[in-house]
């Protein structure tokens, strides 16, 4: 799962535009990355096309941090 986290990493930190030091497991999407409901919306949809899954409503949006997101992740890619 190294591997999927690092991908994760830097998706996020191109996504959002921000220092891959800032992307941390612990990572709050909402309160410490700053992510409003749109971004969370469009999040969902490059993650699929990242990572050719497809996730269903609600699967990461209901998430709260980064960890959360790799685990999700990390589950669809087997």
């Amino acid at each position: 799962m190294a591997n999927i986290e690092e991908r994760l990493n830097d998706f996020f930190a191109r996504f959002l535009d921000v220092s891959p030091a800032e992307i941390t497991p612990q990572a709050n999407l909402r309160d410490d990355l700053k992510m409003d409901s749109t971004e969370m919306v469009e999040m969902v949809i490059a993650l699929e096309k990242e990572f050719n899954i497809r996730l269903k409503d609600g699967e990461i949006t209901n998430r709260n941090c980064v960890g959360d997101v790799l685990k999700t992740v990390g589950e669809k890619l087997g």
